[in-house]
């Protein structure tokens, strides 16, 4: 099953939300306000919903039956929320609304990715934005089909020792190991409509982006 998380408004895809409203949504704090604005029904919310006043959190109370979390606590809003997604059998996540703004919950929003329960689980998680897409892959061979809205493909290694093989692309590698720093394997692209990613050992984020 797929569902969608909204964060926020930054940085989102053209039309997104109208094109998807017919889809699985939950709410991430001020997401959840955004998606109510928009008449999208999302399963549930998540968040301490300190980013929006007391008004605001009537009027998603009267679609939603809201849980505040407390603000001192030991994750983020977008970590519980994925967490509960996964709790409620969800494999693929599509994340919008959280880039753009403060480094630290972008960083970790990307380590969300890397958590090693969810790899075990075969749950995919990708960070959308306007401009990319942020996917985690680890020691598994995977089909990556072209696509129109994103032109460029980069991998960055994210263990010291990374060996990988690019099939179908503009510059295919055999084997080839990558270290944490590398930039060889930065703005790629895709030759055939399908190309093939091997990691033989290691891992790396996959982004796909546009310019």
């Amino acid at each position: 099953m797929k569902v969608n998380l909204l964060c926020g408004n930054r940085n989102l895809p053209d039309n997104i939300l109208e094109e998807k409203q017919s889809e699985s949504w939950i709410g991430i704090d001020r997401g959840a306000l955004i998606l109510y604005n928009h008449d999208i029904h999302q399963l549930f919310a998540v968040g301490d919903f300190d980013s929006i006043d007391e008004e605001e959190q009537r009027k998603l109370s009267n679609q939603l039956k809201l849980n505040p979390l407390n603000p001192e606590k030991n994750d983020t809003d977008l970590a519980l929320g994925i967490e509960q997604a996964v709790e409620s059998g969800y494999k693929e996540i599509d994340v919008y609304g959280a880039t753009g703004g403060r480094l630290d919950h972008f960083l970790g929003a990307v380590q969300i990715l890397e958590k090693p329960q969810y790899q075990e689980m075969n749950v995919v998680i990708k960070l959308i934005d306007d401009k990319n897409e942020i996917q985690y892959l680890t020691d598994t061979i995977n089909q990556v089909a072209y696509s129109n809205i994103y032109h460029y493909i980069s991998f960055i290694p994210v263990h010291d020792k990374t060996t990988i093989s690019l099939s179908n692309f503009k510059y295919n590698l055999e084997q080839e190991t990558l270290h944490q720093g590398s930039t060889l394997t930065i703005s790629n692209e895709l030759n055939e409509k399908e190309g093939i990613v091997e990691i033989i050992e290691g891992s790396v984020l996959m982004i796909r982006s546009k310019d």
